[in-house]
């Protein structure tokens, strides 16, 4: 080291620093350590000099042990968390944990050729467990702590410089194998920990503030508390690197006592700290401790690693003191960043000067995955160039969203490892649930699993040990914060009331060093209690039993079956509770999986009121009668007389769909007296749906477009405009200078006036001159009536086209479901379709169709412009765009059930399927084209399409599927499945949608669409979809899982 002027940072070695500071500064702290296990008792400050002279001591120990090495043999250390094993890191020296099970450090060891242990006394019993696995182990009881401070070695030279020892190798720490359960050792040079030093030379970023390693070189003395052992990294690098090139002085606790708040408490009494080092929970507790908050306020900051903050508390202290969360790992150390707002704790944001990218890993959820670059210029930057030898590009598997407003903030996601993906394919990430949940004060921590199953499961592990009864208290006391915790991730991610299992006394949660769960190894301890709950024979599957009694009158009252109802529902369902009775499970987010709990749920409480059979109970009843007051009539009506509800008819069906429609068009307003008429050119469209996987293909053509000078993109979610612009910027970056086009609204379908403020509806009915409505529920197991919200919509749109001073089109994106009954049968013209028996028999064609009749009648009687599209199906993409193919579910249902019953039907459909840009650029035509006064029908469909042996053909390959059978006999397969679990729509996901493939019949390949109006409407070209296309698309779907 330099001994005047600034320090060479970024080209010191630790053990030359340590002996020029000993030399120089002799009474500089290195430590402060309790002088007993009682903290109010005080601290004992321990100089440089003494480790100096205590490092010195162990160096000629060991050498006269084991001799010199001079090929930089590795030897093993495990000891209590104390100074110990600050002062004989310089040796080369394995850091197993010795918390890991004996054999992965045995095989630590092995991975590292060690076979010489050094330990402290207090792991004797540890270190015999090894040497039962692995005798040859040579071990070696370290002194204690006083008796190398009372030492008096000569000085052990360290006389290598830096170009010399950079690559040298210095300690061998381990990953936490928190995920997979299988730590690797890694091992670090001086140019390793050369790299944080460095930080102090990174350039500044104008304006802003560094938070990198650099942080920890205060002015003058500093004092930081920390709790994390040395063989992890946070620990290894506050008990070395900070107090030796910084001067961020760790100060310890009592080896043998469990950090907690009031221990902490007792600390911060005795020393006055400058930060705080520590686990999100440690914090938590001294926040809970009396006046806890006023601990915080006279930090510099508190850095806290390990786990996610509670966003409420994380809130909280934000506000009395900055919040540093270093990211980072073992293979690449915390890296660099840059301070940010108080409001913004929870985020990241990367030094720009570090070679790293964020790569968008799934578009749909709008995650980014961290990627680390190391080459020879990242040497002096990137700590993976050292760790990570031959290493390029480091895929952390690290996984960020984006801040809507700041993009270059990025909030932790989680580990991909740690997405969990049912069997249905849908992806969920459970960490916030996770983090919410497990603060509950009875909890010690909490986790889900689901891989490959139909649903999540948590397991809840409690502080304190508990029998079966005090475990199933626990479940009742929990559930009220698991049901809101459900709130709090993706919908097929809640975690339903009887999925929930409490850890076991003699089955604690496998722990890292840093107390993280590992996931692998404690979800295969409990791989028996999971199967049992997955299977239904566990006992701690909640049964709902519900009592349902006749009144004096040989009849039950409706209101008693609503009430028996209500219990019902809300044990699967929490909006069962408290829904109107006639109010629609679905818009309230009831799911195919509570569906048949809620079936199962009901046969068995109806067991004990009647004889009769109720084979007649079955999602499709749920499906058709979705709501209390519907489902009350058709049960009373069963208990009362026997009477089972019938098939649907030919003349119940027309009847449904007429009075539907008969209720939407009764109050059509008037045509206006006066409105601007529509320019040629159309400037502003505003899109109903624009984030979905059609929509932002429909986004980025009219962003292209010159003509067009606004884009309103009206969603449900909230979280709209972040997601619309990864979604672009995956599909053309070239529209990224475009964005500005753009102007967002978040609509409440159903709602009146889309639930927009008076200003936002009045700017849509005044400036824009095509609306496209592009937003529909695709499910198609739902009845007509659970479509009621979009009905609604299309309804509200003829009074929004109405209700402006100018003339406003309407563009509706339907489906070629509506007419694909007619079509089975004749020719459908591009033209209004008036019989109510034309649509396919479910729901979803069904409205489709009720909702181009509410539009036709509002083209005639209010003079309404407006625009029908019919599309076929909709493909992947045909362009290079990387966007993979949206799931389509009767597709990949069928694909998937087809493998698991080993049959694939055969003549389900023509494949006249259409590329999703070409059916985008052929919509950019329609919007575009000048408004008509009579009603614009159009029908996309491919003019050549191939057979269905085609996707046969793939599936034949994919799954080594030989057999098919005509596609009636595949669906009565299926219908003769009775009472089918949630295992069984796992793995025939078709039986969710049987009415859809019923309705198809023997197939539709002979169905038959007038494509005139749209070919001469737009001049786009149609790629051929050949078998090589098809291939591309399903391959994202990743249906061999």
């Amino acid at each position: 080291m330099p001994s005047e002027g600034k320090p060479a940072y970024g080209r010191r070695l630790m053990p030359s620093v340590l002996d020029e500071l000993a030399k120089k500064n002799p009474n500089r702290l290195y430590a402060a350590i309790p002088k007993t296990t009682n903290v109010t008792e005080g601290f004992r400050d321990v100089t440089v000099a003494d480790i100096a002279r205590c490092a010195n001591f162990m160096a000629q120990r060991i050498e006269r042990r084991f001799g010199r090495s001079e090929r930089f043999e590795t030897l093993s250390y495990i000891g209590i968390p104390d100074l110990r094993g600050a002062i004989i890191f310089q040796a080369a020296l394995l850091l197993p944990s010795p918390r890991n099970p004996p054999s992965t450090n045995i095989s630590l060891m092995n991975q590292t050729a060690s076979t010489k242990l050094l330990h402290t006394v207090e792991v004797a019993p540890i270190v015999k467990q090894l040497q039962d696995l692995e005798p040859g182990i040579r071990n070696e009881v370290i002194p204690s702590f006083e008796e190398m401070m009372n030492s008096t070695p000569e000085h052990y030279p360290y006389e290598k410089g830096f170009d010399e020892a950079r690559n040298d190798p210095v300690v061998v720490l381990h990953s936490s194998g928190s995920t997979a359960g299988l730590p690797k050792p890694i091992t670090m040079t001086h140019g390793s920990f050369a790299v944080l030093d460095n930080t102090h030379n990174l350039p500044e970023v104008s304006g802003r503030k560094k938070r990198d390693w650099s942080m920890w070189t205060f002015d003058g003395e500093a004092r930081v508390y920390t709790i994390f052992p040395f063989f992890h990294l946070a620990g290894f690098l506050s008990l070395t690197l900070q107090t030796i090139f910084m001067n961020a002085s760790p100060v310890l606790g009592p080896p043998h006592m469990i950090p907690d708040g009031p221990l902490l408490k007792g600390v911060m009494f005795h020393q006055k700290l400058r930060s705080i080092f520590l686990p999100p929970a440690v914090i938590e507790q001294l926040l809970h401790e009396p006046d806890g908050i006023q601990f915080f306020k006279d930090l510099e900051f508190l850095v806290y690693s390990g786990a996610p903050f509670n966003p409420v508390i994380g809130d909280q202290l934000s506000k009395v003191v900055e919040l540093v969360s270093p990211f980072g790992s073992t293979e690449v150390f915390p890296q660099p960043e840059l301070a940010v707002a108080r409001e913004d704790w929870a985020w990241h944001e990367f030094n720009p000067h570090i070679k790293h990218e964020m790569q968008v890993y799934d578009p749909a959820e709008g995650t980014f995955e961290l990627v680390i670059y190391a080459d020879e210029s990242t040497q002096d930057t990137a700590a993976a160039y050292h760790n990570l030898p031959g290493v390029t590009e480091y895929r952390t598997k690290d996984l960020f969203t984006q801040h809507p407003e700041k993009p270059r903030l990025f909030k932790y996601y989680g580990r991909r490892d740690d997405i969990i993906v049912l069997a249905n394919g849908e992806k969920f990430n459970p960490i916030p649930l996770e983090v919410n949940v497990q603060d509950h004060p009875s909890l010690k921590g909490a986790f889900v699993v689901g891989n490959g199953r139909t649903q999540g499961t948590l397991l809840v592990e409690p502080k304190e040990p508990a029998d079966e009864a005090g475990r199933t208290k626990l479940l009742e006391e929990l559930w009220p914060l698991i049901e809101k915790s459900n709130s709090l991730v993706a919908g097929q991610g809640r975690i339903h009331r009887g999925k929930v299992i409490c850890a076991l006394p003699e089955k604690p949660f496998t722990r890292t060093s840093k107390g993280t769960i590992v996931r692998k190894l404690t979800e295969e301890a409990y791989k028996d209690e999971i199967e049992e709950l997955y299977s239904g024979r566990s006992s701690q599957e909640r049964i709902v039993c519900v009592s349902l009694k006749p009144s004096l009158k040989p009849v039950y009252e409706l209101s008693t079956i609503v009430d028996f109802l209500r219990n019902i529902l809300a044990a699967s369902f929490a909006a069962g509770a408290t829904i109107g009775e006639d109010e629609d499970f679905f818009a309230y987010g009831l799911d195919s999986v509570q569906t048949l709990e809620i079936v199962s749920h009901l046969k068995r409480n109806l067991e004990t009121q009647t004889s009769r059979s109720m084979a007649w109970i079955s999602p499709r009843s749920i499906f058709r009668h979705s709501s209390i007051a519907d489902l009350a009539r058709l049960l009373k009506a069963f208990l009362d007389e026997g009477t089972v509800p019938e098939e649907d008819s030919d003349l119940a069906r027309a009847r449904e769909v007429d009075e539907i429609v008969a209720k939407y068009v009764k109050t059509l307003p008037k045509k206006p007296a006066s409105q601007t008429a529509q320019s040629s050119k159309m400037s502003a469209v505003a899109l109903i749906g624009s984030t979905g996987y059609l929509g932002s293909h429909v986004v980025a053509n009219l962003l292209k477009n010159s003509d067009v000078s606004r884009v309103y993109c009206l969603n449900r979610a909230g979280d709209a405009q972040k997601r619309q612009e990864i979604a672009l910027n995956q599909l053309d970056e070239s529209v990224r200078p475009l964005l500005h086009k753009l102007e967002y609204m978040t609509v409440k379908l159903g709602q009146p006036s889309f639930g927009l403020a008076r200003h936002e509806y009045g700017k849509i009915a005044n400036e824009v001159d095509v609306i496209v409505y592009n937003s529909w529920r695709l499910d198609f197991g739902l009845a007509i009536r659970s479509f009621s919200p979009f009905l609604r919509t299309t309804r509200d749109l003829v009074d929004l086209a109405a209700a402006g001073n100018r003339t406003m089109r309407i563009v509706f994106v339907s489906s070629v479901s509506s007419v694909g009954s007619m079509a089975k049968k004749t020719t459908v013209p591009e033209a209004p379709v008036q019989d109510p028996l034309a649509a396919f028999n479910f729901g979803y064609a069904q409205s489709k169709l009720a909702a181009e009749q509410i539009l036709t009648s509002a083209s005639q009687h209010s003079g309404v412009s407006v625009s029908i599209v019919r599309l076929c199906q909709v493909g992947g993409p045909a362009s290079g765009n990387t966007s993979k193919w949206a799931d389509q579910p009767w597709i990949s249902a069928l694909a998937r059930t087809a493998k698991t019953l080993k049959l694939i039907p055969s003549n389900v459909a023509s494949i006249d399927w259409v590329p999703v840009d070409t059916i985008a650029s052929m919509l950019q035509d329609f919007i575009l084209h000048p408004a008509s006064r009579e009603c614009q029908f159009y029908h996309i469909r491919h003019p050549r399409p191939e057979s269905w042996e085609l996707l046969v053909s793939i599936l034949r390959e994919t799954f080594g599927v030989t057999e098919t059978v005509p596609l009636r006999e595949w669906v009565k397969k299926l219908r003769d499945i009775t009472d089918p679990n949630a295992e069984d729509l796992a793995k025939m996901p078709a039986l969710k949608m049987l009415d859809f493939y019923e309705a198809l019949g023997d197939g539709i390949d002979g169905t038959a669409y007038a494509i005139d109006h749209a070919l001469s409407g737009s001049q786009v070209k149609f790629p051929t979809v050949d078998k090589q296309m098809l291939e591309s698309w399903l391959q994202g779907w990743n249906l061999k899982a």
